[in-house]
């Protein structure tokens, strides 16, 4: 039975209406075309045309006439493929930020697709077979969202087959893509060989694959509300990285801990890095283990760190930037990765305690050379001295931190101070140095 979704519908609402030509779009758009009215509704039109096929020309035609016929405004994005990115990916990402910025355009608030009852079957065992997320594994959802853009379904619950009697009962024009015919695609293959024998073992598949989506996508929104408030207590984010602290994932429920990571990578990547399973129990095992230091590249330019108690999370991880130079007296210093450092003769330059260092004599000190951490470094103690290398293991110094932070010597190269590290006292003399370091962002 034909029944399109109104509940995910509202009174004034203004729809961005994605139609390809198909059959279940074109559905869709003379649906909602009958509503519109009864319903206080706007539509604004969207197609995409790939230029993959010499029958894309004519599908525009044809919802390009339709509009026309139903008075809608129409929008044609001519998206064209580079062969350097995943076709699927990429066309997927240029549709939809299609639609979001005509939504934004036309003041919608809504963005309409037309996935229906078989794409959700499809896609929930598409998934099954090749691994997926929690949120994955549900499948296609009725509601959604695309950077801050709500996403509906209303064909969600509708067959294919109840989709092609209103066609043919309705008299709505369509193009059939003749590549559905084949069996080049995944998901043509399992539609042509998988679905039929599932068909027939229960005529009602779809209405099963349906609650199996439901009962994950209730118990999903459970663990996505934990996560999301573990991530607004315990996460900080800058544009390209963020820092979670490792003992507190630990303590949370596994799924919950995937999760967690899944929206800290989506955030960070824009949506764009898919996290395999084999990668989540990865993850998992860097937060929870003992290792105080290693590493996960999950793809994309996305890597995650573990170091002591902390996770880090980077996006185009930054490159190590050596530098050395010479100063010859107080003054800030502006280093390679943002960090500032003051050296002065007033403690109060920085928020913090600052480190003080007495010379009866400043000159035997300037000029400082400033500089990071070099290949057998060594600080002298009180007893004998320690390579630097183990004094960042005993401070539990970020592995990210030990090439950026400021290593100073005197005129004499020795090392006086490494902030949060090591700082040499010179004796009680009448003049005080102050140094101060605040990190970079």
């Amino acid at each position: 039975m034909f029944k399109l979704n109104t509940d995910l519908l509202s009174r004034g609402d203004r729809l961005v209406v994605a139609v390809s030509g198909g059959i279940d779009s074109m559905v869709l758009l003379h649906c909602l075309n009958s509503l519109k009215d009864s319903f206080g509704i706007s539509l604004y039109v969207c197609h995409v045309n790939h230029h993959t096929r010499e029958a894309c020309k004519a599908e525009a035609e044809l919802v390009e006439e339709t509009c026309r016929q139903y008075g809608l405004p129409l929008e044609i994005l001519d998206y064209h493929y580079s062969e350097e990115d995943n076709f699927h990916q990429a066309s997927r990402k240029a549709r939809y930020d299609f639609f979001r910025k005509i939504a934004l355009k036309k003041g919608a608030n809504k963005i309409v697709l037309a996935h229906q009852a078989d794409d959700l079957a499809e896609t929930i065992l598409m998934r099954i077979v090749r691994g997926s997320s929690l949120s994955g594994y549900a499948g296609i959802l009725n509601e959604g969202e695309y950077q801050g853009v709500k996403i509906i379904r209303p064909l969600l619950g509708v067959s294919r087959n109840d989709i092609a009697i209103y066609q043919q009962e309705n008299s709505v024009s369509f193009m059939e893509d003749e590549s559905n015919l084949k069996d080049d695609y995944t998901r043509n293959r399992f539609r042509h060989h998988v679905m039929p024998p599932i068909k027939e073992e229960n005529p009602a598949y779809t209405k099963k694959f349906a609650q199996f989506s439901q009962y994950l996508s209730e118990a999903y929104s459970l663990v996505r509300e934990t996560a999301e408030a573990f991530i607004s207590r315990h996460i900080k984010f800058e544009d390209t990285f963020a820092s979670v602290p490792a003992n507190k994932i630990a303590r949370e429920n596994p799924a919950v801990r995937k999760e967690i990571c899944k929206l800290v990578i989506d955030r960070l990547s824009q949506d764009s890095v898919e996290v395999s399973f084999t990668q989540f129990l990865d993850l998992d095992t860097l937060a929870c283990g003992d290792k105080t230091y290693a590493e996960i590249d999950i793809g994309n330019d996305l890597t995650v760190i573990k170091s002591y108690d902390d996770l880090y999370f980077h996006r185009y991880r930054p490159e190590t930037i050596r530098f050395e130079f010479r100063i010859d007296g107080f003054g800030e210093y502006r280093l390679p990765d943002g960090s500032l450092l003051s050296i002065s003769t007033n403690n109060s330059i920085f928020d913090g305690k600052p480190h003080e260092l007495w010379y009866n004599d400043l000159d035997s000190v300037f000029p400082i050379t400033i500089r990071n951490r070099r290949d057998g470094d060594r600080v002298e103690m009180a007893v004998g001295s320690k390579k630097i290398k183990d004094l960042f293991i005993q401070k539990k110094i970020p592995h990210a931190d030990r090439d950026t932070l400021p290593v100073i010597l005197d005129k004499q190269g020795k090392i006086i101070w490494i902030p949060r590290c090591f700082h040499q006292k010179q004796g009680e003399g009448k003049l005080c140095m102050y140094l101060s370091y605040r990190k970079g962002k």
